[in-house]
């Protein structure tokens, strides 16, 4: 009873302290940026919305809860999105023909607003569904493992798979759209593995060879995102990561999150023109080459950028506003309002038709129209870029960007509501104490992209969500640690003594 009232009084000590840290930065952080030239109302907001993002975190770490931090994690992801640009970014918006937009104060703090009413909405949906009746219904994916088929399992997809995607071509043309999605699967059980591995060697204290394992395994699944010109699977392995280390060791990690940041901030210049010589036909020997082969030519093009830049023969700001531009969605926002409904009126859910068909799997329906159209229709619809460019470019519209396309300040509301519903509900299906290390691994390779969907439609998002997590569950269920005789017979005990 006094171990329980301790814990109480720190846990609250702990959020007054938090919450008296935060009326002070609200008073002082205005306050000092404003004589570098910031506004004070936009500085204000940001860091406001900053400290809300920060509140699943304060509460994942003073409860000591021991379930996946998927709340804490997407809200800083969210922070990082919305709040940090009004600190490294203009008040500008890129448009085609590489036409800027300048923002009026007033729109980017009304987007600011709209993110601060988003976030707050997207938490009451989440913790609201965790205390409420509904959750009973939510089955569990109870996947404790047994560590020797885990084992297996890891050898098996660590050696099979990399070949199996190394020689994919060698799959009829006709057969690669409908089966995509299963490849996709597939594809993604590398980092069930590494989550695995993290289990073993945080969770279990099991040796180090774990940990090598799994950092080679790391490095690995980066490497064919550099190769496949993709800078989100060059850095979800380093998320998956950061999310199993957090989780089994009760810290927070920095290292992943400072290799992150770097890495993109190295890869972002020279992205572009990797992208236009391995995919647009510039060198066309190079499609033929292995993944270290193209990997390495985007890393030797970034170095030489880099080097330019170091010598002094690029501005530093230019260099870095790629990683920084990619990584800003609040203005975009600011720009969604200025344009809504004044210009482009709202879609009144049309842009959310790809969810009436995204349940069929495309193997049944090869035809199936692909996700992707609300990007589409963003981009082109409010001028960023021509239709012959959104063919070949993608631009994400955002969560919170298209729920006011569709539906103004209601719809922020309502669809990050829901977002956050559907989110506590796989958290409680998949990312409790209760689902085992099997169940939070197969979770957990899915929700990385979600960090990174916050940036684009919520049919890239969820459309198939519900497909993929069934699928690795399956093809986990093998390794299922089975209940011992005795568990059995104590249920069995239990149940006959409640009959």
């Amino acid at each position: 009873m006094n171990a329980l009232a301790s814990r109480l009084k720190a846990t609250t000590g702990a959020m007054h302290l938090f919450l008296l840290g935060s009326v002070g930065l609200l008073i002082v952080g205005p306050l000092i940026l404003s004589e570098y030239g910031y506004l004070w109302t936009q500085v204000l907001l940001a860091l406001l919305l900053l400290e809300i993002c920060l509140i699943p975190s304060v509460v994942y770490l003073v409860k000591h809860d021991s379930s996946l931090p998927t709340m804490p994690v997407f809200c800083i992801a969210y922070a990082l999105q919305f709040a940090f640009p009004i600190l490294t970014q203009e008040d500008t918006f890129l448009l085609m023909g590489g036409e800027i937009r300048y923002l009026a104060e007033r729109e980017v703090v009304i987007a600011l607003l709209l993110a601060i009413a988003g976030i707050c909405s997207l938490q009451l949906g989440y913790y609201r569904f965790q205390r409420s009746n509904f959750r009973k219904v939510i089955p569990v994916a109870h996947l404790p493992l047994k560590k020797s088929r885990a084992l297996a399992y890891c050898a098996l997809v660590g050696i099979f798979l990399p070949l199996l995607f190394t020689f994919q071509s060698i799959i009829p043309e006709e057969f690669q759209q409908p089966l995509s999605a299963i490849l996709r699967v597939l594809q993604n059980q590398v980092l069930v593995v590494i989550a695995i591995l993290g289990w073993l060697y945080y969770g279990c204290k099991e040796s180090r060879f774990y940990a090598f394992w799994m950092y080679g395994l790391v490095l690995i699944a980066a490497m064919r995102g550099i190769s496949a010109g993709s800078l989100e699977e060059a850095v979800v392995p380093f998320g998956i990561f950061f999310v199993v280390k957090w989780l089994y060791t009760g810290r927070v990690p920095v290292t992943p999150v400072l290799v992150t940041a770097l890495l993109v901030v190295f890869l972002s210049p020279a992205k572009s023109d990797y992208r236009q010589r391995a995919w647009f036909g510039d060198e066309p020997d190079l499609a033929e080459q292995s993944s270290l082969t193209k990997g390495k030519l985007w890393i030797n093009q970034a170095t030489e950028y880099w080097a330019d830049t170091i010598s002094g023969n690029r501005d530093f700001a230019e260099a870095t506003s790629s990683a920084t531009g990619r990584a800003d969605f609040i203005h975009q926002v600011a720009y969604i309002y200025s344009m809504t409904p004044s210009v482009v009126p709202y879609q009144y859910g049309k842009t959310y038709s790809f969810f009436l068909v995204s349940f069929i799997p495309r193997i049944i329906w090869p035809d199936k129209p692909t996700a992707g159209s609300a990007n589409g229709f963003y981009a082109v619809t409010y001028g960023v870029t021509t239709e012959e460019g959104a063919k070949t470019t993608t631009f994400g519209v955002s969560i919170l960007g298209e729920a006011f396309m569709n539906f103004g300040w209601p719809g922020v509301i309502l669809i990050m509501l829901v977002q956050g519903i559907l989110i506590g509900a796989m958290q409680h299906s998949f990312g409790g104490k209760r689902s085992g290390p099997g169940g939070q691994a197969v979770f957990l390779c899915f929700f990385v992209y979600f960090l990174n969907g916050i940036g684009s439609s919520a049919e890239i998002m969820f459309g198939g969500i519900l497909q993929n997590l069934l699928m690795g569950y399956v093809l986990l269920l093998w390794a299922r640690k089975k209940p011992s005789k005795i568990g059995q017979s104590g249920v069995r005990r239990v149940v006959e003594q409640n009959a």
